[in-house]
């Protein structure tokens, strides 16, 4: 079993393939963190399978990357290419998933949502220590 540091140095590097925040403003670091977060635990106590996990994970990280692009809090990692967006945000939404939900939070939104900000803090500093 990944170790809890691993596993969230490993979800940095994945968030900074897709984009990278201008700064050091928390909410621009956490983003993608906090947007998976809460496209769980938005679902209530409704349990569904890991695939349909991903979907609604990967969805709203598109939909807030879409939005994103036309600010100066983020920028696309050099040789980015829109027409990959689906894949890497789904491989993110994937290890998202198998890693903090199933793994880390035993396939608990509600176990989840009681992690969330400590586990924030940690994305905060792995994604810092590799940007």
């Amino acid at each position: 079993m990944k170790k809890e540091k691993d596993i969230i140095e490993e979800l940095a590097k994945k968030g900074l393939e897709i984009i990278k925040p201008s700064g050091y403003k928390p909410y621009r670091v956490e983003r993608l963190f906090r947007e998976s977060t809460k496209a769980v635990t938005d679902l209530g106590r409704t349990r569904i399978s890991k695939q349909d996990y991903v979907n609604e994970i990967s969805g709203r990280l598109q939909k807030t990357i879409r939005r994103m692009m036309d600010s100066d809090e983020y920028y696309f990692p050099e040789g980015f290419k829109m027409e990959n967006l689906d894949e890497k945000t789904d491989e993110f939404a994937k290890f998202y998933v198998e890693e903090i939900l199933m793994n880390l939070c035993d396939g608990n939104p509600g176990r989840l949502k009681k992690l969330s900000n400590n586990l924030a803090d940690g994305f905060y500093a792995a994604t810092l220590r590799r940007k």
